[in-house]
């Protein structure tokens, strides 16, 4: 056999493949300019779907998994069950819709129900949301102190309507943080490109959320016994209303000196806060010794106790700030006043965006959109 004939044969034949080093696959990119390229798909992420079979699933788990498949990210998600969904299922999967910014129900057929998420993770800004939570937070004490101070029977109901938006609003940034921490588009959207960050974020979210929770148990007390309440001691009434402004006080600092990454405020909120908490366990036992109506002492406890723990749920978001001076992040950024290294302004510039401040901007009127 010629050479020739020798070469020909070696090009048609098929090389077999190498099972430890398999054909590359393309990998999706997009150029953000100045050189520089990022994986990923064009619009920051792939649409996720989810299949809930639900068949002898226990009470309430249908809806832990719906409120679990927003947070988690997925677009999509069709509830079946193998001998058809009950009509009290189906009522439940609406009820969690209704309650969730940006989830439809976009199908109901004998075979299932099929919800679809269609809000933006990237839309809306984490500081924004953030600004808005503590608004709303600041208009539930309001409710609580004008209860407490004034004459005229205040419009307690509005708490629950409130905290019910604040509920919205926790499970948005939830889902929004952890989108972020797999697309680098979605967390430069939302001002919290940092991992580090965005663990943090997600603790303070929840703390606000919480938060939300005991005030709302302090409207629904003050519901239940505002006329005994309002008969109780002068000066229990009193302290406990000193109690609700001051929260309101320390809730506006904690969140600027979060806003604005500052340890030192942080720090001074944190030594007052640890000052007041033993103080006000004493006002537990001037309710028992002051208040004679046994219904009426078990609801002032329990204010008490919520404003307590609501202390708690600010000491935590502190924490968060002190640590957060000293993340990796933080420390690279230049002093102010000093100009960024090369190679260092894109991500100094990057996380100072996201450490705007929270309560000293305007307050925003527009409504969330989908």
């Amino acid at each position: 056999m010629g050479r020739r004939g020798s070469d020909r044969d070696a090009e048609t034949r098929r090389v077999p493949a190498d099972p430890y080093f398999r054909r590359p696959s393309a990998v999706p990119a997009h150029d953000l300019g100045e050189g520089r390229l990022e994986s990923g798909v064009p619009n920051g992420r792939i649409q996720k779907s989810l299949h809930l079979d639900v068949t002898g699933a226990p009470p309430n788990l249908l809806s832990r998994l719906l409120v679990g498949s927003y947070i988690t990210g997925h677009d999509q998600v069709l509830v079946t069950s193998r001998h058809g969904l009950t009509g009290a299922q189906r009522k439940e999967v609406h009820r969690v819709v209704d309650r969730i910014l940006g989830m439809t129900v976009v199908g109901d057929s004998p075979a299932g129900v099929e919800v679809q998420n269609f809000v933006d993770p990237g839309k809306h800004a984490l500081p924004r949301l953030l600004h808005r939570v503590v608004q709303m937070l600041r208009a539930e004490l309001a409710v609580c102190r004008a209860a407490l101070t004034g004459a005229e029977t205040p419009q307690l109901e509005v708490i629950e309507n409130i905290e019910e938006e604040i509920d919205r609003f926790y499970l948005l940034m939830v889902r929004q943080l952890l989108l972020s921490s797999d697309s680098p588009r979605i967390a430069r959207d939302i001002d919290v490109e940092s991992h580090h960050y965005q663990i943090g974020d997600r603790l303070v979210a929840k703390m606000l959320e919480v938060l939300g929770d005991l005030l709302q148990g302090i409207g629904a007390e003050l519901e239940g016994s505002l006329r005994g309440l309002r008969r109780m001691p002068a000066s229990v009434l009193r302290e406990l209303a000193v109690r609700v402004d001051r929260l309101d006080q320390l809730l506006t600092r904690t969140m600027d000196g979060f806003g604005h990454l500052s340890v030192v405020e942080a720090n001074a909120t944190l030594n007052e806060i640890t000052v007041l908490l033993p103080k006000d366990a004493r006002l537990a036992e001037q309710i028992c010794r002051r208040v004679t109506d046994r219904k009426v002492a078990v609801a002032a406890q329990r204010i008490a106790y919520n404003l307590d723990m609501a202390l708690e749920m600010l000491v935590i978001i502190n924490e968060v700030t002190i640590n957060r001076g000293v993340e990796p992040e933080t420390v690279a950024l230049p002093a102010p006043g000093a100009r960024a290294s090369p190679g260092r302004t894109d991500r100094a510039t990057a996380v100072s965006r996201s450490a705007i401040a929270i309560l000293r901007s305007p307050a925003s009127t527009e409504p969330i959109s989908e």
